[in-house]
């Protein structure tokens, strides 16, 4: 395969792949199969490759919700109340189906995390970075999302309260100003 930048004949190697993830920050996957130019050092990952590191993502998103205090789960039909919206119209939107509400199954019932759900109502989109959540770099760094234009910034976990403006997030809860 031939580098799509400099052309350059690709070598096949299997290496930890750096990537950020807009929930969970600077992630780092273990032994992804990736082309790597010798000249200019771009990545070219496969299909199975980008499917192995989404997956992987996926998972890693799904410990750092689960990871979310319990206390701030509520219902479905709860939910649902707090948009005003029938229990039946929350559950068949479809943004809410594509996680734009964090959530959690208790057994066989689903439930949402208040903050999030808030966070829907006034953005139309529930997801924050869960800075909670320990991140896989060894840098001692973890990124944190500037909601107003989507970039990405580093802070220190060390610290414990950011605020953007439009969030707070402390260590142990997220709560929106």
């Amino acid at each position: 395969m031939n580098c799509p930048s400099c052309k350059t004949e690709t070598i096949s190697k299997a290496l930890d792949y750096q990537c950020n993830n807009r929930i969970i920050g600077d992630v780092i996957v273990p032994q992804v199969e990736v082309e790597q130019c010798p000249n200019c050092g771009e990545l070219i990952l496969s299909e199975e490759a980008e499917t192995a590191v989404s997956h992987y993502l996926k998972t890693r998103e799904k410990e750092a919700i689960a990871s979310l205090p319990a206390e701030d789960l509520i219902s479905a039909g709860q939910a649902a109340a707090m948009l005003g919206v029938t229990k039946q119209a929350f559950s068949k939107n479809p943004k809410i189906k594509k996680g734009f509400v964090y959530f959690v199954y208790v057994g066989t019932k689903k439930f949402f995390f208040r903050t999030s759900v808030t966070l829907y109502k006034t953005m139309g989109d529930g997801r924050f970075p869960i800075t909670k959540w320990k991140s896989s770099m060894d840098s001692g760094r973890i990124a944190s999302c500037d909601t107003a234009d989507r970039r990405w910034q580093q802070i220190s976990p060390s610290i414990e309260t950011a605020d953007d403006g439009l969030y707070i997030w402390n260590t142990s809860a997220l709560t929106i100003s």
